[in-house]
């Protein structure tokens, strides 16, 4: 063990009082920036997965819409509306360069278009979505929110939303006959009844299978939407951006054009965050370097010595940095444990509606932070004790 470690042990257990007050200030100031900064992440990563956790973060879709309406043979007329029949070509070899790219976490192709379904006098707007659902189940997660019947579709087999089947006092195994944009009927049979807690998607939205809804749509191997997921959300335009620059074909459109509050909002919980963080780090270096310049106050006389004797400026300097990288480093390993203790009564007694996830990562990272900030704080009073002349302290004396 170098001396100077050895040392800079000795002049902090030799004052002991303030070397408790300085740890308890670092550890209480980082317990209340890990309890906070926890609770903040959780929640921001709450309300992502509430709100984005089951829908595409991006949709690509066809991008030459209009030119298609040209086209006699590519446009259904239903009422007075003008149904086009958009297409993805080649929409396997987009979504093999896709998967390249390491900021896209889930890829799901879908043919999605509208419907009719009326009864006892009632009539609704159905968005049909045909997908293959053990892979669309990545993004949209309606397996598990089958609370009636089965969660799988196949054939002409269906799965319906909560309000639908209220509404029209529907069950599984029921028969719904659909009207398609063309004017045509088609027979189905709901398979099962899902609850995804959205009122639009209770409502409306209807999963069929993907080779069923090519066949009655008359797309047989198309689709008509891509549906990407991505691994930071934050990347939602750029990642739209690129993907239209390598395909000009096509159109993608991030949740953040239309998200725009959700997107302030969880800006500025990161923005918190960060000013908690910067705050509490700055208060640490603060306490640090207090406590430091008044140990080299009261060890003139040792320090003097200890040049006298034939300790160079680095290892006189070196010994107040290892105080400060240590006391940084305990306190903060102190503060994350009291940090814990504080998210697990928290969970206990006021028992949120989403749950804290203690990362250890995060926790490292104040650790390091609290400890880059100990050296950083013992700097200073580490470069006055080396400018101190020993002949001049033990004259002093």
């Amino acid at each position: 063990m170098r001396y100077e470690i050895k040392i800079a042990y000795k002049f902090l257990m030799r004052s002991k009082g303030q070397t408790l007050f300085l740890l308890t200030a670092i550890a209480t100031g980082v317990a209340v920036q890990v309890f906070i900064s926890l609770l903040i992440v959780s929640l921001q990563n709450n309300i992502i997965d509430t709100v984005l956790g089951n829908i595409a973060h991006i949709v690509v879709e066809d991008g030459d819409n209009r030119s298609s309406l040209k086209k006699s043979s590519d446009t259904y007329n239903y009422g007075n509306f003008s149904i086009e029949r958009d297409r993805i070509g080649n929409y396997e070899n987009v979504i093999n360069s896709l998967r390249k790219n390491r900021s896209i976490k889930n890829i799901v192709p879908t043919l999605e278009s509208n419907a009719l379904y009326e009864r006892g006098g009632k009539s609704i707007a159905l968005q049909i979505r045909g997908v293959d659902l053990e892979v669309g189940d990545s993004i949209f997660k309606v397996k598990n929110k089958v609370y009636s019947g089965k969660n799988t579709i196949e054939s002409n087999k269906i799965l319906i939303g909560k309000r639908v089947a209220e509404d029209y006092n529907l069950s599984p195994n029921d028969i719904l006959n659909i009207t398609l944009p063309n004017g045509e009927k088609e027979r189905f049979i709901v398979n099962g009844i899902f609850d995804l807690e959205n009122s639009i998607s209770n409502n409306g939205l209807v999963y069929m299978d993907m080779q069923k809804a090519q066949r009655v749509f008359q797309k047989k191997g198309y689709v008509n939407k891509i549906n990407i997921q991505l691994n930071n959300i934050f990347l939602g335009d750029k990642v739209a951006h690129d993907l239209e620059n390598n395909f000009s074909d096509l159109k993608a459109t991030s949740w953040m054009k239309d998200g725009k509050q959700l997107l302030n909002a969880l800006r500025s919980q990161t923005i918190s965050t960060t000013v908690i963080r910067t705050v509490i780090l700055l208060s640490t270096t603060l306490s640090i370097a207090s406590v430091l310049y008044i140990t080299v106050v009261q060890k003139t006389k040792e320090i003097g010595i200890l040049k006298a004797i034939g300790a160079t400026d680095f290892s006189i300097g070196f010994i107040f940095l290892f105080q400060g990288a240590f006391v940084g480093f305990l306190g903060a390993v102190l503060g994350c444990i009291f940090g814990s203790i504080l998210i697990n009564i928290f969970q206990l007694t006021a028992k949120p509606s989403f749950k804290i996830e203690i990362e250890f990562l995060q926790l490292l990272k104040v650790i390091i932070f609290s400890t880059v900030s100990g050296v950083i704080a013992a700097y200073i009073p580490g470069r006055k004790s080396m400018k101190l002349n020993p002949i001049e302290v033990i004259k002093g004396e």
